[in-house]
C-alpha cells in the first residue's frame, strides 16, 4: 500500500474527512495539506518510496471509522440498535462552565472548555489541541495548541468550518514526546485517534501513552471554508481580507455570527441564516457521515437546546447549557475533578425529544444509504436507517417562509 492507495480509496471517491490523521501518522513525514486535500510534500516522492507502508490508509476514518473495533477495546462490546446515534455512555448530565468568561465565550455553556481547563490544571495535561483560527486569515479555521488554561477561552466555541487538524500534533509528538495531551474534536477526529492508538507504530504507541483525554461536540456536519466566506461577504457584506476576528455564536444564546473588521466594527449575521448558507457548502463525506458523535471520546457534549436553528429564528428560548455524555473511566475522572475543583457544574438530565442536528443527520444518512454511492461505514455493521426521509429544506426553512438559498442566487459556494 502507499499514499497512492489513499488517493484511490479515499480522495477520489470524496471520502476524506480532512481530519489530518494521515499527516500525523506518516512515518516519513511527507504528507501535508493543500487547502483541504492531503498531498505529498516531497515532489520526488514515489510509490516505491512508501514501500509496504500503508499507515496513512490504516489510520484514515474516511471509509472505515472502525467504530465497532474501537468500542470493543474501550467498552468490551459494540453498541446496540438503541445506542445507534448516541453510542455507549455511563451517564448523561446537564453541564456548564462555572467561570463567567468561559460561559460567555462558549456556544453552549462551555462544558468542554471547562473539562480541558481542569485537565490542564489538575490532571497534569501539558498540551491541548483545539480548533482556532489562522493567524494570517482570521476568518479561516486552523488547529491551535494551548499550553495554558486561559488560552482555551478564545476557542471556547463551535467552529463550523473544515480544516486539517490532527497533523498539528505531529510537532508535539516529535519535539515533546513525553507531554501529556488532551484534545477536542468531532467524530472523525476521535475515530482517527482511536485507530491510531490501535496501531503498532511509533505514532500509535505515542498516541496510546500520551493522548490521555479526548472530548467531542456533537456534529451535524461540517462546512467548507467557502461557506464561511459566503456568510462574511454576502450576509455581513464585508471583504474577507478585512476580517480580524470571527466567532460563530457570539452574544445572547444561541448566538450570532460575529465578524470584526480592521476598522474596529462588529458585523452580525443571524445564526439561522448562516446555517442555511452552510448547507450548500458541504463535502460528500460530511453529508454521508454516519455519526452525530463518535461515541469513542471520553466525554461528548451536545447543545442543551435541541433546536438552536429555531431559537436563532426567535422560536423559544432555553437556558444555555450542554448535555454531557460520560463514556470512559478517563471521562468520568475528568468530569468529577472539574466539578470538585469549581470548573464545571453538572446536574441530572433526561435524554429525550427531537434534536434538529441529529434528525438532519439521520435523514441525510438514510438518503445516502439508498443512493448506491460510496459512503463511510456506520457504527453498527449492516445497520440501515429505516425512516421516511424529509428534504433538508423543511428542517431549516427560513422563518419568513422564503425558500431562496444563497447558492441558488449564484453566490459563492
Amino acid at each position: 500500500m502507499s499514499f497512492q492507495q489513499l488517493v484511490h480509496d479515499i480522495l477520489e471517491p470524496d471520502l476524506c474527512t480532512v481530519c489530518g490523521a494521515c499527516q500525523l501518522a506518516c512515518p516519513a513525514g511527507v504528507i501535508g495539506f493543500d487547502g483541504l486535500e492531503p498531498v505529498l510534500t516531497e515532489p520526488a516522492w514515489t510509490e516505491s518510496d512508501c514501500g509496504t507502508c500503508g499507515d496513512c490508509l490504516t489510520v484514515c476514518p474516511g471509509a472505515d471509522p472502525a467504530t465497532r473495533q474501537s468500542e470493543e477495546r474501550l467498552f468490551g462490546r459494540g453498541r446496540d440498535a438503541d445506542e445507534r446515534w448516541t453510542g455507549i455512555f455511563s451517564e448523561v448530565l446537564a453541564g456548564h462552565a462555572l467561570d463567567a468568561g468561559v460561559f460567555e465565550a462558549s456556544a453552549s455553556g462551555g462544558s468542554l472548555t471547562a473539562l480541558l481547563q481542569a485537565a490542564m490544571a489538575v490532571l497534569d495535561v501539558d498540551v491541548v489541541l483545539t480548533m482556532g483560527r489562522d493567524p494570517e486569515q482570521p476568518w479561516r479555521a486552523a488547529p491551535a495548541i494551548a499550553r495554558d488554561p486561559a488560552e482555551l477561552v478564545e476557542t471556547a466555541q463551535s467552529t463550523y468550518q473544515l480544516a486539517p487538524y490532527l497533523g498539528a500534533l505531529r510537532e508535539t509528538m516529535l519535539q515533546e514526546p513525553d507531554a501529556r495531551v488532551a484534545l477536542t474534536g468531532v467524530a472523525c477526529h476521535i475515530q482517527a485517534m482511536r485507530k491510531l492508538q490501535a496501531m503498532d507504530t511509533a505514532a500509535g504507541r505515542w498516541a496510546r501513552d500520551r493522548v490521555v483525554l479526548m472530548t467531542e461536540p456533537a456534529c451535524s456536519s461540517n462546512t467548507r471554508p467557502e461557506g464561511t466566506r459566503s456568510v462574511i461577504e454576502q450576509r455581513a457584506e464585508v471583504p474577507v481580507e478585512s476580517v480580524v476576528r470571527l466567532r460563530y455564536r457570539e452574544g445572547h444564546y444561541p448566538g450570532e455570527v460575529s465578524v470584526r473588521t480592521d476598522d474596529g466594527q462588529d458585523h452580525r449575521v443571524a445564526f439561522w441564516q448562516a446555517v442555511r448558507d452552510f448547507a450548500g457548502n458541504k463535502t460528500h463525506r460530511c453529508l454521508s457521515c454516519g455519526d452525530w458523535m463518535s461515541g469513542l471520546a471520553d466525554v461528548s457534549v451536545s447543545d442543551g437546546d435541541p433546536n438552536i436553528f429555531a431559537a436563532s429564528a426567535g422560536d423559544g428560548e432555553r437556558a444555555k447549557h450542554g448535555r454531557v455524555f460520560v463514556r470512559t473511566k478517563a471521562g468520568a475522572e475528568a468530569v468529577a475533578e472539574a466539578g470538585a475543583r469549581g470548573f464545571l457544574a453538572v446536574s441530572p438530565v433526561e435524554l429525550k425529544g427531537l434534536n434538529l442536528g441529529l434528525e438532519r443527520k439521520r435523514n441525510r444518512r438514510a438518503t445516502y444509504e439508498r443512493s448506491g454511492a460510496p459512503i463511510p461505514a456506520g457504527p453498527i455493521p449492516g445497520h440501515r436507517e429505516e425512516l421516511e426521509t424529509v428534504d433538508d429544506e423543511r428542517w431549516i426553512a427560513a422563518p419568513d417562509g422564503s425558500t431562496e438559498r444563497a447558492w441558488e442566487r449564484g453566490e459563492e459556494g
